[in-house]
């Protein structure tokens, strides 16, 4: 199930003039060069080079959060897990939908049913399990070389001969 956590933040009085500020700067900036910016907005700290650029989606959400402060509203975040199909899960862990299915079936992978028939997985699941299936792979390499360490070249031939026949 998708977790999700709120945080509401409220326009504080003493910051009205900020906010106005930083509203009349992205106004000016949107009139100026557009209303979808190229990069050049960035966040700075104390330090002379302590800045980082934002994205596009970041300005977005700060604009829209300094828009709504200065109107005086309160403005929550809410924090969501991105959910993935079938399918992506597949792609991502290179497996076929149905074993995927069947995964779920088998409560290997956990996924929950938001609509009546659509499984959905949490994508940080989905790379959790595909990690663990790394580790299962590595951990069988090693045990498998270390089973084998001390055989010579015409046993591993004849071990190799055999599995062939088995196929």
């Amino acid at each position: 199930m998708s977790a999700a956590s709120s945080n509401v933040v409220s326009p504080e009085p003493d910051n009205a003039e900020k906010l106005a500020e930083v509203r009349s700067f992205i106004e000016r900036h949107e009139e100026r060069y557009g209303a979808v910016p190229k990069p050049a907005f960035f966040l700075a700290g104390a330090g002379e080079g302590d800045r980082v650029e934002l994205t596009e989606q970041v300005y977005g959400i700060l604009k829209g959060v300094v828009a709504a402060l200065s109107r005086g509203q309160s403005v929550s975040i809410l924090a969501r897990d991105q959910e993935i199909s079938t399918q992506q899960a597949a792609e991502i862990l290179g497996l076929s939908r149905p074993t995927i299915v069947r995964l779920i079936d088998d409560g290997e992978l956990a996924a929950h049913v938001p609509a009546a028939t659509r499984r959905k997985l949490r994508l940080a699941d989905v790379l959790a399990y595909r990690e663990q299936l790394r580790e299962k792979r590595n951990q069988f390499i090693t045990d498998s070389s270390a089973a084998f360490e001390d055989i010579n070249e015409d046993d591993a031939n004849a071990l190799l001969a055999e599995a062939r026949r088995r196929r």
